[in-house]
């Protein structure tokens, strides 16, 4: 017999079906949510958008305050193995049994009212923070931010980590339509965290703040405030999130002293249920493992990664990527270092195969091969190992070293 969370992933659903999933408008989240009685409203939330670092920002956030002793809720998306990591209260996942009722309970609704898998993940998890009593919760934005379902949540602080050229079939082909996009989370007269982004972006942002009266609080960096703050997550972008996610936490109001705000950095993963960014799976030979699924994700990606190598060997990265990905740049980036190239599929309506990613790499000037299962596993076990590119293939990584 199907689960009911296994009926779940039967909705409509962005990354397997592609856009047509999408449909704009929040007439079905505000149903949703009123079906189930406002649960939103039972916590204090914050909104966190950008085209990357959204995730390890909020993640931050929620860890620090879940170090202060909060009950502190973390809706991210999307998941890498099972859907309950996209719901999670002080570092937990909602308990498979409660998700599998409540996924019952409100399955009928959920088509009825013809929302998405996205939309209705996003219910879920309000609906289960509100039951365990969440004081706060920080909530990742999905595509965009303007039109995504969260916008609907009335946050006491947006953020907005970063701005750069990623979906731009759907958000805009420029950073300024782009930041225009993720600007549309900002509440009225309620604040908004700018990251280090392009200054392009934060003019679109303090524009639209102003037009909102919204207090604009820009970014400051780390080591300015506390330059002996060491970090769970590898990767100097990931000092950026940091600094972002302390400035929000700011801004939200929180007063935290130094010993909780230390703990939350340096053990991110653990608080927060954190997985793949950067993530150093071996030692030796060296395993990392991460989602960078975007030109300017990939570049942070590889140079963490080669920070990391020991090995004499040239190093290897073995990726895969959605067909709507921006291949060109991509290609460009890995190009500009001294890598060996090994591809695998993605799956749904916006994969590619393995074949496919190796030969439009090669048209961009790369050498490039497949990755069969034999070759890819052989590789892990000889030589220093960057795996990354779409989240199927990070969780294919993390369940084959199970």
């Amino acid at each position: 017999m199907t689960s009911s969370v296994q009926r779940l992933l039967e909705l409509p659903r962005y990354a397997s079906d592609g856009p047509h999933a999408i449909k704009p408008g929040f007439d079905r989240i505000e149903s949703i949510l009123e079906y189930m009685g406002r649960p939103d409203r039972e916590m204090d939330i914050a909104l966190v958008a950008g085209t990357n670092g959204k995730g390890s920002t909020a993640s931050m956030m929620a860890a620090c305050l879940t170090s202060a002793g909060y009950k502190t809720a973390l809706q991210t998306s999307p998941h890498l193995l099972r859907i309950n990591e996209r719901m999670r209260v002080n570092g937990s996942e909602v308990p498979q049994d409660w998700l599998e009722r409540a996924a019952g309970k409100h399955l009928t609704a959920f088509r009825d009212i013809g929302t998405s898998f996205y939309e209705a993940t996003l219910a879920l998890s309000l609906l289960w923070f509100a039951e365990v009593h969440a004081t706060h919760a920080v909530v990742e934005t999905g595509l965009g931010g303007r039109l995504d379902a969260t916008n609907v949540l009335d946050a006491s602080v947006s953020v907005i980590t970063s701005v750069d050229l990623d979906h731009t079939e759907l958000l805009g082909d420029t950073i300024a339509a782009i930041a225009t996009e993720k600007a549309g989370i900002i509440k009225a007269r309620k604040p908004v965290v700018l990251g280090n982004m392009y200054i392009e972006a934060a003019k679109v942002i303090s524009d639209i703040a102003l037009q909102r009266e919204a207090p604009v609080w820009d970014f400051q960096p780390l080591a300015a405030t506390y330059p002996s703050f060491r970090l769970a997550l590898a990767g100097r972008h990931q000092a950026d999130n940091a600094s972002t996610a302390l400035r929000a936490l700011d801004a939200w109001g929180f007063v935290l002293d130094e010993t909780a705000l230390r703990e939350g950095l340096e053990h991110t993963p653990r608080l927060s249920g954190l997985r793949a960014r950067s993530e150093i799976a071996r030692d030796k030979p060296l395993l990392m493992i991460d989602v960078a699924h975007n030109p300017a994700a990939l570049k942070a990606s590889i140079e963490t990664f080669l920070e990391h190598c020991s090995d004499e060997n040239v190093p290897r990265v073995i990726i895969g990527l959605l067909a709507d990905k921006d291949i060109e740049a991509m290609a460009q980036i890995m190009s500009a270092f001294d890598l060996d190239i090994y591809t695998v599929d993605t799956d749904g309506a916006r994969g590619l195969s393995a074949i496919e990613l190796a030969s439009k790499l090669r048209t961009f000037g790369l050498t490039a091969s497949t990755a069969g299962y034999h070759l890819k596993h052989e590789l892990l076990e000889t030589r220093d190992c960057l795996i990354t590119g779409s989240h199927t293939v990070a969780a294919s990584a993390i369940e084959g070293l199970k």
